[in-house]
């Protein structure tokens, strides 16, 4: 059985890897020109090398971790705790956070734990939570926390999980994929990076592969009939007896499929948001922060929102995430790098004065994503969760989109695992003729 794969992220890629090692033969299609889509590892030149994309991996991320040792890697420890936390001109670090603000988030958790002990796996069979689907995170944390400074901590802390304003994520959609940290002691999040950058390991997974990459190939219509698939790219067709599509919803929506896909699937589609967010990198002479004996992660209510060290080489590279109706706000600037700059000026003079350049990275606009990563909106599970992961007939789907892990590089991989078994099995089932 000859299968396409379209899209060489994370989850393309793995696919094809455990596709191979199954016995299956592969064609590999890619709308860029580099493997790695979301994921992409910037090198300057000098020294300066770091993330325009996916970056941090859990320390709970087993198959992330688990894949980088195939490749005798170890994921890369970077010690960014505690975060400095600046709220209205004060600042302080998350070990000796504000009474107020801790208070507020055991609050917050003990109540989103006590939420989650009564919910069913897959989400959408929580029909008896369409109030909670019905809400917004927001709403949750305004009920659950009784300071400002509370609500704007927890809030931050949260929001840069989703990648965009939590009332644009849905409570239950929010508290099904909190259902992954219930086992969790506290120092998991963000544990490692990708030694070396993840566009390496992206590049070692190509390498592994005996199938010929096709980049700058952007899949624009899918044929299906009885016998196989017909990929309609803006410069040819190639033929398959199945495929997998990884692109992201809207790079999704703009394929026509024939025969039509189902009205579930195609709604489950439109419905499933990507989160708006940028990154602004900036490199300096020297790495300025460690100066003031802090490790240059940070949480801030200025609308940089948060910083820390991005620097993967020898350079020193400061980086910030900028989320929701801030990111867009920051798309429309002139000269978003600067104007950054100014604002961590604000807080360390000494930053405009050791900087040398900088980049913006807009995954908003970006052309074949049109957000940074999955969060799922009020309504989104009990509407169309279940219809965004089943193929359709010879068209499988993964991508982040459709894991548990919704949003993280570890659900890319793991909806690789799914659908390369949903392919073997199919295979297994299948008849074979007789010589």
């Amino acid at each position: 059985m000859r299968v396409g794969v379209v899209g060489l992220g994370m989850s393309g890629l793995r696919a094809a890897m455990l596709l191979e090692r199954a016995g299956f033969e592969t064609k590999l299609f890619e709308a860029r020109g580099r493997p790695g889509g979301r994921l992409h590892t910037s090198d300057e030149g000098d020294g300066v090398l770091y993330e325009t994309g996916g970056e941090w991996i859990d320390a709970d991320h087993e198959r992330i971790i688990d894949l980088l040792k195939e490749f005798d890697l170890e994921p890369d420890p970077k010690g960014a705790w505690p975060k400095r936390l600046q709220y209205r001109g004060k600042h302080t670090t998350e070990d000796l956070i504000w009474t107020d603000a801790l208070e507020d988030d055991l609050r917050v958790e003990r109540a989103v734990r006590d939420m989650c002990e009564g919910l069913k796996s897959p989400a959408w069979e929580n029909v008896q939570a369409l109030d909670w689907d019905r809400r917004t995170v927001t709403d949750f944390l305004c009920e659950h926390t009784e300071s400002e400074r509370g609500l704007w901590y927890v809030n931050a802390k949260y929001r840069s999980d989703e990648g965009d304003d939590l009332d644009r994520v849905g409570l239950l959609g929010w508290l099904a994929g909190f259902q992954n940290y219930l086992d969790r002691e506290g120092d998991e999040l963000s544990a490692f990076r990708f030694p070396g950058g993840a566009s390496r390991l992206c590049n070692l997974m190509l390498g592994t592969l005996k199938t010929e990459a096709h980049f700058s190939r952007v899949l624009e219509r899918v044929r299906q009939d009885a016998t196989g698939v017909t990929l309609v790219f803006s410069d040819g067709e190639e033929r398959v007896d199945r495929v997998i599509l990884t692109l992201p919803p809207r790079a999704l929506e703009k394929v026509v499929f024939e025969p039509a896909l189902s009205v579930g699937k195609r709604c489950a589609i439109e419905a499933c948001q990507l989160s708006r967010a940028i990154k602004i990198s900036w490199h300096f002479k020297e790495a300025w922060w460690k100066n003031h004996a802090w490790g240059g992660s940070m949480l801030c209510d200025n609308s940089l929102q948060q910083t820390w060290d991005g620097s993967l080489g020898d350079a020193a590279v400061m980086s910030a995430y900028i989320c929701g109706d801030e990111a867009t706000r920051w798309i429309q600037k002139g000269d978003p790098v600067n104007e950054g700059l100014f604002e961590l000026s604000q807080l360390f003079p000494e930053a405009s004065k050791q900087f040398v350049r900088g980049w913006v990275h807009d995954w908003v606009r970006d052309p074949y994503a049109q957000g940074a990563f999955t969060h799922l909106a009020p309504g989104y599970v009990l509407e169309h969760m279940r219809y965004i992961t089943p193929q359709e007939s010879r068209v499988h789907f993964a991508g982040d989109h459709t894991a548990t892990w919704t949003g993280f590089i570890e659900g890319a991989v793991e909806s690789a695992e799914r659908v390369v078994a949903e392919i073997v099995a199919i295979e297994s089932a299948e008849p074979k003729s007789s010589a």
